[in-house]
């Protein structure tokens, strides 16, 4: 059966190979089975179906509690199989949600920078995805995507201009105190940047 998830990525990879020249680095750094915790950049409302497009597992992203709370963009989250998180404070049900997913040996899809960067640049991380990889047993992938914006902008839709996703190497985060999560966090951020261009991975603290 094919269902909404395999007809938007699958579209999304045929309109990104359309308007753009992709190129895709690591793949083999993505665990091919069990829980995994893929922790992106976070530049433009696209980047969602793109890492859906051209990384070769399902993924169930973590998503803004106000998605839900818009008529359309509530119901696409629905359909992609997302699913809600309050930000800004400590939301359990989204947190036992994630562990079920990781449970199940699926993939869970977290933007660790919490939303999406205005100036491009990554920001301060937020401690999601180390706490449920340290709960969990499951590796984090660091990913950066860039070029969906300038893609997506006139006249990048004429252009064809690069998309870029590099997937970097798998890991897990020690099982430390609660006190060493923030330090974890940069860690993990650290990881992020360096698979971005110098221009968009100093980190905005």
């Amino acid at each position: 059966m094919i269902t909404f998830y395999d007809f938007a990525t699958f579209s999304t990879g045929l309109v990104a190979h359309a308007l753009s020249r992709v190129e895709v680095r690591g793949l083999e750094n993505l665990p091919r089975t069990g829980p995994a915790i893929i922790a992106p950049n976070h530049l433009h409302i696209a980047d969602p179906p793109v890492l859906g497009a051209f990384l070769p597992r399902k993924i169930y992203f973590m998503a803004k509690q106000e998605a839900w709370e818009h008529s359309f963009m509530g119901r696409l989250s629905r359909w992609f199989e997302a699913f809600p998180v309050r930000r800004g404070e400590v939301d359990l049900a989204a947190y036992r949600h994630a562990l079920k997913i990781l449970g199940d040996g699926q993939v869970l899809g977290i933007f660790p920078e919490g939303h999406r960067s205005v100036d491009g640049h990554l920001q301060t991380g937020q401690p999601g995805a180390i706490i449920l990889a340290q709960r969990s047993g499951a590796p984090i992938v660091p990913i950066g995507i860039y070029g969906v914006r300038e893609v997506l902008n006139w006249p990048g839709v004429v252009q064809r201009r690069p998309l870029r996703i590099n997937v970097g190497q798998a890991f897990h985060p020690a099982r430390t105190r609660r006190e060493d999560v923030p330090a974890l966090t940069a860690d993990l951020m650290s990881r992020i940047a360096a698979l971005l261009p110098p221009e968009r991975s100093p980190l905005v603290q």
